[in-house]
């Protein structure tokens, strides 16, 4: 048999976060496989520059601060910047996530209420608080602001697309699973997507950007913004909270791509 070409074999990188990973969800080394090292070491390596994301992060408050920048391309700058970063990662892991479905059998596209479950309600719920409560706000501030309204609405809609283009394949996508245990971990990476490359939380800071605007006067609706904020940071908070502490517990019963079983 023909020996597989090496964009399909994992790194001794990738293998070994995959280790560190199954270590600290309980699993044992010996249940890694190619397919798992595939999946979960591309990710740990790109959570590996997430560094670099909080650097730019910083960068453009302080720009956005400080510089004489127009208001719609203060909103664009901050969304583009907290949209692009997360997605060129995500995309640096769909190569191996290909790699990986290419070892496994066909697996089941599993309902939405079962994948829903997966991806976590406390990231559903951030996202919906973050660009549902951000379109209301927007309207609001119509009425004092269009341009600032405007800018803030466009700047929301580069923020959903992006976490549209994660979330999507998290909540649809078929499974890729070959044993009870990568099955498993099938479900904590549907949940792990979404934190890491979807971090949709972060676009309510766009509440925050004309502030520099009505300086040294508090901005429309301060309070409910301030709410709106916290509300949305709380709810992405949880849902990282609750990613980081999913068991991968292998399900009873059959494999994967068969019975279409998920973990509890």
């Amino acid at each position: 048999m023909a020996r597989r070409s090496l964009p399909d074999e994992p790194t001794a990188a990738e293998a070994g976060f995959t280790r560190a990973w199954l270590g600290r969800h309980g699993i044992t080394a010996d249940r890694q496989t190619r397919l798992l090292a595939l999946r979960v070491g591309s990710r740990e390596q790109a959570r590996r520059s997430y560094q670099v994301l909080f650097g730019l992060y910083g960068g453009v408050w302080v720009i956005v601060a400080l510089a004489e920048l127009p208001v719609p391309v203060r909103f664009l700058l901050v969304s583009a910047v907290f949209a692009v970063v997360p997605l060129l990662q995500w995309r640096r892991v769909r190569p191996r996530e290909r790699a990986a479905a290419r070892l496994a059998p066909a697996g089941d596209r599993l309902p939405l209420r079962v994948t829903a479950r997966q991806v976590g309600w406390w990231s559903l719920a951030s996202v919906l608080v973050t660009f549902g409560g951000g379109v209301v706000l927007c309207v609001a501030r119509f009425s004092t602001s269009p341009v600032a309204a405007v800018s803030w609405a466009a700047a929301l809609a580069v923020g959903a697309g992006s976490t549209a283009l994660v979330l999507g394949p998290a909540l649809r996508a078929p499974v890729i699973a070959e044993d009870p245990t990568s099955l498993a971990a099938d479900a904590v990476l549907r949940a792990q997507d979404v934190v890491m490359f979807a971090p949709s939380a972060v676009f309510a800071l766009l509440a925050c950007v004309d502030f520099a605007e009505t300086w040294p006067s508090v901005p429309p609706w301060f309070p409910v913004r301030v709410g709106y904020v916290v509300l949305a940071l709380g709810t992405g908070f949880a849902a990282q909270v609750r990613c980081r502490r999913l068991p991968v517990a292998a399900p009873a019963g059959g494999g994967p791509g068969v019975s279409g079983s998920t973990p509890s």
